[in-house]
């Protein structure tokens, strides 16, 4: 769909890059053991290199045409089960599958996008174990009680499209784990990310590039708790948003059965000028949702790059590539300016 109207200062076009926590095509656990996921032959494989050495192969069942760039691959250390995303198709057709791997035996695959006549696509998943302290007034001259609950979840972004003209909608979904491993989609209920977006201003007519649809999730360094990183194209903005484990009861009044879900919480909103390169920027996201975007010059002599806030956007610095400094190592040493 061509003629949206877009804000003045939306960061248009602009790609995402090094986000930490993010699970991609390979993850690493504490224990040292490395999980790599590819397509071969028109099937997923996950490839694994233990800590002492072995290796195995995992074929992931009914996994044919999978897009190759979607592949995602995740580990629950808790109960060691392995997770495998992936997009199947593309176009409107496009919808979402995942499989549980514990202890020889795969879970699912489950389709739980893309089943309802929209399009899904673009997703990215992000593991996590949230811990919640609760804390309990005990007796009279009794210290209070301090219990832990913890669950895992399966963060899950993606972008869905309801027909080829409608620009579409990032979405997000909060899947739990039980002590099995076993996700549980049942209880599964996405959301818009749209919908939490409560304002927008005028904008100007550009083309929606298809980086724009493309929902980023990670960890911010000082909380430790997971966040979600989109465009919301009918307000023109980027938004980051914060995905805040919460304790509920579950049960009835006085029963003391509790469950842990997902609170979404407003981040960030993130403003840029027009006049910066916004289809060939990268946007580094680091502690206290420290934003800095880098892009290169035209003759590729020099990286470029500016921090930016809710306050305003910085001064543009540069670095000169060559043999003293290259763009592999001028990228490390602006992540690092974000911790």
């Amino acid at each position: 769909m061509r003629g949206i109207r877009y804000l003045l200062i939306a960061a248009v076009a602009l790609g995402v890059a090094g986000i930490a926590g993010a699970v991609g095509p390979m993850a690493l656990t504490s224990a040292g053991d490395l999980y790599a996921v590819a397509q071969r032959d028109n099937q997923i494989v996950v490839t694994a290199r233990y800590a002492d050495g072995a290796l195995d192969e995992l074929v992931v069942p009914q996994s044919a045409n999978a897009v190759a760039d979607s592949l995602q691959v995740g580990v629950d250390e808790a109960t060691g089960a392995l997770y495998v995303l992936w997009q199947k198709k593309t176009g409107m057709a496009a919808r979402l599958r995942l499989a549980g791997y514990l202890d020889g035996t795969w879970i699912g695959p489950t389709t739980f996008a893309g089943n309802d006549g929209a399009a899904a696509y673009n997703p990215q998943l992000l593991v996590d174990r949230a811990v919640s302290s609760i804390t309990e007034e005990a007796g009279e001259d009794e210290a209070p009680v301090v219990t832990e609950l913890a669950t895992t979840f399966l963060h899950i972004v993606w972008w869905r499209q309801t027909a080829e003209d409608d620009v579409g909608v990032a979405r997000y979904a909060a899947v739990a784990v039980n002590d099995d491993g076993v996700p549980q989609f049942r209880d599964m209920s996405p959301v818009d990310l749209i919908d939490l977006i409560p304002y927008g201003m005028a904008c100007f007519d550009i083309e929606v590039g298809d980086n724009l649809r493309h929902p980023k999730l990670f960890i911010e360094p000082k909380t430790g708790n997971p966040h979600v990183f989109f465009t919301d194209l009918a307000n023109c903005i980027f938004e980051i948003l914060e995905l805040k484990p919460e304790v509920v009861d579950d049960g009835a009044p006085g029963d003391k059965r509790r469950r842990q879900i997902i609170i979404l919480r407003q981040g960030a909103t993130i403003a840029l000028r027009p006049d910066l390169p916004l289809a060939t920027g990268r946007l580094e996201v680091g502690g206290g949702l420290k934003l800095i975007m880098h892009w290169d010059d035209d003759e590729d002599s020099a990286l470029n790059y500016l921090e930016l806030d809710q306050e305003g956007i910085s001064e543009t610095k540069t670095l000169p590539l060559g043999e003293m400094l290259s763009h592999e190592d001028a990228v490390d040493l602006i992540r690092g300016l974000t911790n």
